[in-house]
């Protein structure tokens, strides 16, 4: 552990821990606390969030398809095939709440719907699944995307053997100790409330299946087994190694994934559920720039706050997370293969599964018979989802099959996130950009050791996601000073370059 920069690690996990036990002290205060300051966030800085995501979007393909897209990030050829590449980075970025989400989102949407639509009626339903890909799309990939360039120009262009968030910032915020620390720790403080909510989320998603398949109390010894398996199994693949563990899960998991999903596809109403893709790809489409800065001013229903913003937040406090695992598996590719593959690949998957999983919740409460708000209202959406799953044939034997997926989907995203911590908080990385096998147990039992403590707090979960909201605030602003940073270290624009073996730009463009 002589390698592991203790400094970084035991302030993030403690301020996380004592944030979860302060909240399950005074768990009505704490979430008011809490509550109040995402929506303080999103009233006042929303607008700003919105502007700078689709700043963002603009500025990625701007940089793909300029000459700085030929950069090679990195002398060897690419470690991975094409598919191993971007199924790594969509399961790494969406885990087990994709179908979740895909399925709950369009449901919100007609009950609450977007740009002046009457609930449950049809004009809702046209935005209902259009606002969940919007929502899984290109901005967001574009926010997971971005890190990864200057992440990875620096490891592998510059020869930086350290990966500190604070060291990409010193170009432009200079070498204050203070402002380091602070940077860094917001970094993993980001990471870990994000990622354990989500954890949280999918653990609670399996205990009810399982206890609805098998009739096991869903308690708390139950949520805890989950959360173990997942620790044993993720040291499983961690002890066999990077490229024989978590590629060859996440390849097995795509495969398993999009099979599922086309089973769902033709065993229910593949008609409807392909009309409507058609139907919400040509209303995103034609509503993407009004959709990306609507803030609803007048009206003042809360939609633009409580999604989309939130959303962009969210994506913005798991930006390391993200930026890391994607410079890992990066060597070899140049700037433009980055970007493409990861909001292609990432877009593309998320709209997939989306369209066929949250047009089969439309279809059943809309045309189909199926109470699927009324599954909501009664046990919540996680008892919803697992109910909708049990309408398809062969319902128990689907509902495990179903069950294995999202556990094998959660388990790439924590490893990604074990892999993405140690790599911020290990003092000097080796060339492959791998960290050592015990940095990365440590940060794998320590997310284990928080989601399960968020089951502990009772409602920590609600304080810790919207304190995520609220760390994604900051993080904004560190995006905008990794974007100079970039520039400068590509001479785009004047300023210090780090001094960690400079390469010249014409040495660096493939030819």
């Amino acid at each position: 552990m002589k390698n592991l920069n203790f400094g970084l690690a035991i302030p993030a996990v403690a301020l996380v821990i004592v944030l979860l036990f302060v909240s399950s002290l005074f768990p009505v205060q704490s979430q008011a606390m809490a509550g109040g300051a995402m929506t303080f966030v999103t009233h006042w800085f929303g607008w700003l969030v919105q502007i700078a995501s689709l700043a963002l979007v603009c500025f990625l393909f701007w940089l793909a398809f300029s000459r700085y897209g030929d950069i090679k990030l990195g002398e060897e050829k690419p470690e991975y095939s094409n598919f191993t590449y971007g199924g790594m980075i969509f399961t790494a970025g969406v885990g087990a709440s994709l179908i979740y989400w895909g399925i709950g989102e369009p449901m919100y949407y007609l009950q609450s719907p977007p740009l002046f639509a009457d609930a449950n009626s049809f004009q809702a339903a046209a935005w209902a699944v259009t606002y969940s890909i919007f929502h899984w799309g290109i901005t967001g990939w574009s926010i997971y995307c971005f890190p990864a360039i200057p992440f990875a120009y620096a490891f592998y262009v510059k020869k930086q053997r350290t990966l500190k968030l604070s060291t990409l910032c010193e170009s432009v915020v200079g070498t204050n100790p203070i402002v380091a620390k602070t940077i860094d720790l917001l970094a993993i403080f980001g990471t870990l409330a994000a990622f354990a909510s989500s954890l949280s989320l999918t653990v609670t998603l399996l205990s009810t299946g399982v206890s609805e398949l098998f009739g096991i109390d869903n308690g708390l010894w139950l949520q805890g087994g989950i959360i173990l398996l997942f620790v044993a199994v993720l040291m499983c693949v961690m002890l066999v190694g990077f490229n024989k563990g978590i590629s060859k899960v996440s390849d097995y998991t795509v495969v398993m994934a999009i099979a599922f999903a086309l089973f769902v596809l033709f065993s229910s109403n593949a008609q409807f559920i392909l009309n409507n893709f058609t139907d919400s790809i040509g209303v995103m489409l034609d509503s993407y720039f009004r959709m990306s800065l609507w803030t609803d001013p007048v009206q003042q229903s809360g939609f633009p706050q409580s999604w989309t913003q939130y959303y962009w937040f969210w994506y913005y406090a798991y930006l390391i997370m993200m930026g890391l695992f994607i410079t890992r598996i990066s060597r070899g590719r140049t700037i433009r293969q980055v970007i493409l593959c990861t909001i292609s690949m990432g877009s593309l998957g998320c709209t997939f599964f989306i369209a066929i999983f949250g047009g089969y919740a439309v279809w059943a409460q809309m045309l189909g018979g199926y109470p699927v708000q009324q599954w909501m209202s009664d046990g919540g959406l996680t008892f919803a989802v697992v109910s909708l799953i049990k309408t398809l044939h062969a319902k128990s034997l689907i509902l495990g099959v179903f069950l294995i997926i999202q556990f094998f989907l959660m388990l790439t995203t924590m490893s990604s996130a074990s892999v993405a911590t140690a790599m911020l908080t290990t003092n000097r990385l080796e060339l492959n950009g791998d960290p050592d096998n015990k940095v990365k147990l440590l940060w794998a039992g320590a997310i284990a050791m928080i989601s399960f403590s968020v089951f502990l707090a009772g409602g920590g979960i609600n304080t810790i996601k919207s304190l995520c909201v609220v760390a994604g605030l900051p993080m904004m602003f560190i995006y905008a000073i990794l974007v100079k940073h970039l520039l400068i270290e590509l001479g785009v624009v004047k300023g210090k370059q780090s001094d960690h073996n400079a390469v010249p730009l014409e040495k660096t463009v493939t030819d």
